[in-house]
């Protein structure tokens, strides 16, 4: 039997075309996936508090998944799902919901983790009241104030296929998404970063390189604080899921490697 040809010997460019392929298939492959969306992974568990995790925009469900590992750990019952980011805030909160309502309707008590654009759809979902079964929300860097990032670089060529069509909808004007939300009435913590990279230089203050420790603020939250963390990754970051937990559990932060702030705009 002849034996395969050395991949040494097979010319450079036809292992490139080869990368290629296998790149397009993975690609064609999420794109065809992004249309089932929303997707669900979990279900409910009468014998534990289930921990629903969102993710932000242009992310997946993959992107909170050391979090539900944590969370099982801890002894809760995860979910995590997955959205698009090809509608408006509302109609992905609105599709999300829906997809989430025999979770949320089923599970004894249900407590939310979300990252960025996350918090805000949650937020939206329970414009008109919170599920009687809720149990406490954590937000990670939640544009509640909405992002400068978005009032600079909305309206150029290809913003929308880069940052998710919601996008524009996150700046921090009176006429902003993040605008119209109503107080925050349900016990809710939030955790803002304080760690950016080059774009954290084109905000004011601290940020996590996309969204301002201020703006991360909103009225109604029981608990505050700031860790040394960047935006994109604060989902995975050890002190982050630590904190978590804590007010999952207990209704507060311990913040043992971070700074608490009851009221960031008095703050600051």
């Amino acid at each position: 039997m002849a034996s395969l040809p050395r991949l040494s010997r097979i010319p450079r460019f036809r292992r490139r075309l080869a990368r290629l392929a296998v790149l397009a298939a993975v690609i064609a492959a999420w794109c065809v996936s992004c249309r089932t969306l929303p997707l669900v992974d979990g279900a409910p568990d009468p014998a534990r508090e289930t921990v629903v995790l969102i993710h932000g925009m242009k992310r997946t469900g993959r992107s909170m998944g050391k979090m539900a590992r944590e969370m099982e750990n801890a002894g809760y019952n995860a979910v995590v799902c997955s959205y698009p980011s090809d509608k408006s805030v509302h109609a992905t909160a609105t599709n999300l919901f829906a997809a989430l309502a025999p979770i949320i309707e089923t599970a004894p008590r249900v407590h939310f983790v979300t990252h960025s654009l996350g918090g805000i759809l949650l937020r939206d979902a329970f414009r008109d009241g919170a599920p009687p079964n809720l149990g406490r929300v954590v937000m990670l860097g939640p544009p509640n104030g909405g992002s400068q990032h978005i009032d600079r670089f909305a309206g150029l060529p290809l913003f929308e296929t880069f940052w998710g069509t919601p996008a524009p909808e996150l700046g921090t004007g009176t006429n902003s998404f993040p605008a119209s939300l109503p107080s925050i009435d349900f016990p809710c913590g939030v955790i803002a970063g304080s760690r950016h990279g080059i774009l954290g230089w084109m905000l004011p203050g601290e940020n996590d390189g996309k969204v301002t420790v201020t703006n991360a603020w909103t009225t109604g939250l029981a608990d505050f604080v700031v860790l040394p963390t960047g935006h994109t990754w604060m989902m995975r970051n050890n002190a982050v899921i630590s904190n978590v937990l804590a007010f999952l559990r207990t209704g507060a932060f311990h913040a043992e490697s971070g700074k608490k702030k009851s009221h960031v705009k008095a703050a600051d």
